[in-house]
């Protein structure tokens, strides 16, 4: 998966309604991490594919399409595995595409203080 530019979003930052829109997605995205990693922790895939979906649908509408992507990418495959009894270790490497990509937004928030 290409990594986009951090700095970049579907929406304008330079629009206040837009901005206050990615602010707030950034603001709430250090825990969604979080919880996907407790969710990894636990080998938990519905609370994982629970997640991202949540990913897949708000992301863009919040700016950011890629995280949405990645996260209906992540959903998919963990459907399969549910239905192929596999196990999360299947898709880790999905996972950390999703999480490196959310932290690159993370670490490059603008409104970060």
């Amino acid at each position: 998966m290409s990594v986009p530019d951090p700095n970049t979003f579907s929406l304008d930052i330079n629009d206040p309604e837009d901005a206050e829109l990615i602010e707030y997605f950034l603001g709430e995205l250090p825990e969604k991490v979080d919880f996907i990693n407790a969710a990894v922790d636990r080998a938990d895939l519905e609370s994982l594919q629970r997640i991202a979906h949540q990913l897949k649908g708000a992301a863009p509408g919040f700016g950011f399409p890629a995280i949405g992507t990645a996260a209906k990418e992540l959903e998919g495959s963990i459907r399969e595995l549910g239905e192929s009894g596999d196990d999360i270790a299947n898709v880790r490497a999905q996972i950390e595409g999703l999480t490196s990509l959310c932290q690159s937004y993370i670490s490059s928030n603008p409104f970060q203080k």
